[in-house]
Formats: C-alpha cells, sequence, structure tokens
C-alpha cells in the first residue's frame, strides 16, 4: 500500500515538473505565499460568485506555475506574462493578488541573461504602479509587491547568474583537465619517438657493426654485443622514466651518446661548450634538440663529419648543429616538429638549412636558474 502511494505522488511530480529541475522539492515550499491570496479572499467580505472567481484565479494560476518550469526561452515570456495579467485582474478583488506580481518576478532568472532579466522585472513593476493607480489600490498592496518582486526577482538572478558562472567555471576546469591530459600524451609520445628513434638507430649500428667485426676481430665483436645489451637496458629505463613523467634529459651526456653513436657510423664528432651553467629547462631542451639532429645524421646524411658548437652571447644561448653530408631537402616529421616545439615553448628562434650538408640553428633567451 506504502508502495503503491510513492509510486502515485512520484507520478505527479514527474507530471508536474521536469526532472531537471535544479531546486527539487522547493517549488511546492514556494507556493505557500497563496496563503497571503487565501487569507484575503476569505477575509473580505465577498460574493460566494466572486470568491469562485478568486478560486478558480488561483486554480488557472498553478496551471501558469508548474507549466512554467517546463517552458523554454520562447515560451518562458507569454507564461510570466500571463502571471502577471492575473495579478492585475485579480486586484480588484482582493489585495491578496499581489503575490502574483512577485512570482511573476521569481521566474525572470530563468532568461539566463541578466539584464533581459531585470528589464522584465522593471515591466512587472510597472504593471504593479499602474494597476494601483487605475484601481486606486492602498499602500499595503503595491509596496509590499514593489519591494518583495525587486528583492526576489533580484535575488534569483543574482543566484541564476553565480550558478551559470560556476558551470562555466566547471566546465572550464573538465576542458584545462582534458588539455592537460592531451599534453601529457604528446609529450609521452614525443619522448618516446625521441628515446625509442635513438637508441633503436644506435642498437642496429652496433648490431652492423659486430656482425662485421665477428670474422675479422672476434673480442671486438663481443665488445659490441656487451654494448648492445647495455644500450637496451638503459633504453628500457628511459622509457620507463618517460611515461612517468621523471626523466630529464642532460646536455653532457647527450654529447657523450652523440659521440658514441657517430663513432658507430663512421662519422667523426667535434664539438665545443663555450657556456657557462645552463639552467634546466634549456638543458634539457637542448639534450632533446641533440639526440633528435643526431639520430637524423645517422640515418639520412651519408655525413662523414659533424661539428656541434654550443656559445652564449648578450644573454642568449646558441646551438650549431652541422655536417657535411648530401643531404638536398628536409621532410619536417616528428622529430623537427619536437624540436620546434620545444624551442619555441621556451620563446627561441628554431632555423635550418641543407646548402653544403645540414646546419641546425637554435637560439635560446637566457632562462633563470
Amino acid at each position: 500500500m506504502t508502495q503503491t502511494s510513492g509510486s502515485f505522488w512520484k507520478s505527479i511530480h514527474q507530471t508536474l515538473l521536469p526532472s531537471d529541475t535544479r531546486t527539487n522539492y522547493l517549488p511546492y515550499i514556494w507556493l505557500i505565499y497563496l496563503v497571503f491570496y487565501l487569507f484575503g479572499l476569505f477575509s473580505q467580505s465577498l460574493a460566494s460568485w466572486e470568491v469562485s472567481i478568486g478560486l478558480l484565479g488561483m486554480l488557472v494560476f498553478l496551471v501558469l506555475y508548474f507549466r512554467t518550469y517546463w517552458s523554454t526561452r520562447k515560451t518562458l515570456s507569454f507564461y510570466i506574462a500571463a502571471i502577471t495579467l492575473l495579478g492585475c485582474a485579480l486586484s480588484d478583488l482582493t489585495t491578496g493578488a499581489n503575490v502574483y506580481f512577485i512570482y511573476a518576478a521569481s521566474f525572470c532568472s530563468r532568461y539566463n541573461n541578466p539584464k533581459k532579466a531585470a528589464f522584465v522585472v522593471g515591466l512587472i513593476i510597472v504593471s504593479i504602479v499602474a494597476t494601483s493607480w487605475l484601481l486606486n489600490q492602498p499602500v499595503y498592496f503595491f509596496m509590499p509587491a514593489i519591494f518583495f518582486s525587486i528583492m526576489i526577482g533580484g535575488l534569483n538572478i543574482y543566484s541564476n547568474e553565480i550558478e551559470r558562472k560556476n558551470q562555466e567555471l566547471k566546465l572550464s576546469r573538465e576542458e584545462v583537465k582534458h588539455l592537460a591530459k592531451t599534453a601529457e600524451r604528446e609529450r609521452i609520445a614525443r619522448d618516446l619517438h625521441d628515446s625509442i628513434g635513438h637508441t633503436l638507430s644506435m642498437l642496429t649500428m652496433k648490431a652492423q657493426l659486430a656482425h662485421k667485426l665477428m670474422d675479422i676481430d672476434k673480442d671486438k665483436a663481443r665488445q659490441e654485443i656487451k654494448d648492445l645489451e647495455s644500450i637496451s637496458r638503459d633504453a628500457l629505463a628511459q622509457i620507463r622514466e618517460a611515461v612517468s613523467g621523471y626523466r630529464q634529459k642532460d646536455l653532457n651526456t647527450e654529447l657523450a651518446n652523440a659521440q658514441l653513436m657517430l663513432k658507430s657510423a663512421d662519422i667523426e664528432l667535434s664539438y665545443r661548450v663555450d657556456c657557462s651553467e645552463l639552467a634546466e629547462s634549456v638543458n634539457s631542451t637542448l639534450a632533446f634538440i641533440v639526440r633528435e639532429a643526431v639520430t637524423n645524421i645517422v640515418r639520412h646524411s651519408n655525413a662523414t663529419s659533424c661539428e656541434i658548437v654550443l656559445t652564449s652571447e648578450k644573454q642568449r644561448t646558441l646551438l650549431s648543429i652541422h655536417d657535411n653530408g648530401q643531404l638536398k631537402s628536409i621532410h619536417e616529421g616528428n622529430g623537427i616538429e619536437g624540436m620546434r616545439e620545444r624551442v619555441e615553448k621556451l620563446t627561441g628562434s628554431f632555423d635550418y638549412m641543407t646548402d653544403n650538408g645540414f646546419k641546425l640553428l637554435i637560439n635560446l633567451p637566457e632562462q633563470h636558474r
């Protein structure tokens, strides 16, 4: 029996109010103000037919009241105007009809436009003043109606605007989280490309060299195979660090790795570092660039020599990487794009040319350590 009764009232509730009503059951509580209307209706010496008209008017209001919660932006004005006109029409019957103006003002916040909502509240106030003047209503009719229409209408508009901004803020936070996740995925993809590309190239060179030495110098071949094991272990550690986001590149380490890799490819490396201690962000960026550039040189340039120069002048750090290969043009893939992104992130300049070999020029502003 209780379950049946609960289902019945739930069905009534779903008929009267939409499921997305943010106020839940509060619309029923707000109907308590109709007590003032009923008090005015029954406290006066009215004929039975006048009382009947007053009750019928309240029934019409209840229909309009609950339908307003279902209204769209196009139909909202109709319901607010209808409730306002109902208040005007019943004001000659009882002074308690002034509550209808207040209800109409309370719905103005549903426009979700503060200026438009305030304008409509103003029109309701004009309706109260005009009705009071035409019907010669007492002060206790129009003063409460004006005061509470402004107060409740204004509070609802303010509360709705705050809630709307909170929703926008929530959406903005969710968007920031989404962008952060996207950036993190791109970072991991970029780091894995830098690490795997370089390491696989080195492993390939070492494996080829070991194969060549197998019949010539077995001791050197064993050493190359031993290096393969060490490099593969280091690569696995680097991948784990890249995914975890803790890996920090070091320029000196990458220069040493570059020398080893280029030597395996029979490319002579000379490098010069003429600058003071680098900021961590610059150090890490330049380390990535050296790794990526050297990998590309080994893969594509057919060079026999390579020069890397790092200098500092006028509060700027300059990196130059130049080989004597026969590369006439270059396809901008993930490697070039990744280097450019890192340089631009530090507000630096990135440029390259393929005349007389491949030459990469990086210009970074000094960073605070």
